[in-house]
């Protein structure tokens, strides 16, 4: 099966192999497909190497003379979050005895090649990679950010939730979290249709993600909510928020020939906190603080504003308080 010219042209890998022999074959395949591909030995030069030069594939050897491949990938890994990157399809090469140590990590790889190979192998992972990068950019597919609807992804939304954690925490500041729902849909789905009520909703988001601050995150959760997370705000200035939200829900509306006007409403359920504790517990605050938000989204969501309020270090601290009414 050939690679499209067009697909070659588009994409760049990186070798990182510290035996010349074996990476000097690899070239060979590599520039037998014609797609642009560079050599370094060292892993953390790679990374160094990777900040210079936008790299598509990393092809990286599990075995390193400085750290090891999935040591690599988790620095990678961690950049990309950092700033919002596409992710780079990397491959791990190694022997037999690294696969239990490589698929039972947390560390995102997207393929592994067992040594000793051959090149056909090789070559069937190169091209299966390619695929894979070209549906990744067609669709702007990332995990962090989807680009069709201009929300976060539930993974995205977590990376940003830990690193506020750690960067408010620091000076002990405020964080607020809300779940965002609008009750009723599915009866518009019923009336409407699905791709109707697929319009209608992304009409929606559009119209919240105006009225937010550029640093605020908003997600789409894999249940149907919306999170949203508003670094450096406190419960005064998330309820100003929320209200704000519940304004231009409740204004957005549907007319339809003779039908009267669909209304929806914003029902919310918001935390703020103060961040405090030790800079090394910042990553276990951030675990306490996604515990809440998935608590709460496996309750049901009625109508209304509700809120809690309080600190958190290892523990959650809050107290309830309810939305004053109009």
């Amino acid at each position: 099966m050939s690679t499209p010219p067009q697909e070659k042209d588009r994409f760049r890998f990186l070798v990182v192999e510290p035996d010349e022999d074996l990476a000097r074959e690899m070239m060979i395949v590599l520039e037998r497909l014609d797609v642009q591909v560079d050599h370094v030995r060292g892993h953390l030069r790679a990374l160094a190497l990777s900040e210079d030069t936008e790299y598509n594939c990393l092809l990286v050897a599990s075995r390193g003379i400085d750290i090891s491949g999935l040591e690599l990938c988790a620095l990678v890994r961690a950049r990309e979050a950092r700033r919002s990157l596409p992710p780079v399809y990397i491959v791990l090469v190694g022997p037999e005895e690294d696969q239990v140590t490589v698929f039972t990590s947390s560390d995102d790889i997207d393929d592994y090649m067992l040594g000793t190979w051959m090149d056909l192998e090789l070559e069937w992972k190169i091209k299966r990679g390619l695929r894979s990068m070209s549906l990744r950019r067609e669709f702007g597919a990332s995990r962090l950010l989807d680009a069709e609807t201009g929300l976060m992804t539930p993974e995205g939304l977590r990376t940003f939730l830990h690193e506020e954690v750690n960067r408010i925490g620091r000076r002990e500041g405020w964080l607020s979290m809300s779940i965002l729902s609008v009750p009723g849909l599915g009866g518009l789905r019923v009336s409407y249709g699905e791709v109707w009520l697929e319009w209608f909703k992304g009409g929606i988001w559009s119209s919240l993600r105006r009225q937010l601050r550029n640093y605020d995150r908003l997600a789409s959760m894999n249940n149907g909510f919306l999170c949203l997370i508003s670094p450096d705000l406190n419960e005064e200035g998330t309820r100003f928020l929320l209200a704000r939200l519940a304004s231009v829900i409740s204004e957005y509306q549907f007319q339809e020939n003779t039908e009267p006007s669909t209304h929806v409403s914003l029902a919310a359920r918001y935390l703020c906190v103060r961040v405090r504790g030790d800079y090394r517990q910042f990553g276990r605050t951030g675990d306490v603080l996604w515990g809440w938000l998935c608590e709460k989204m496996a309750e049901p969501m009625s109508l209304g504003i509700m809120g809690y309020t309080g600190t958190v270090d290892l523990n959650l601290q809050v107290a309830q308080t309810l939305f004053p009414k109009d």
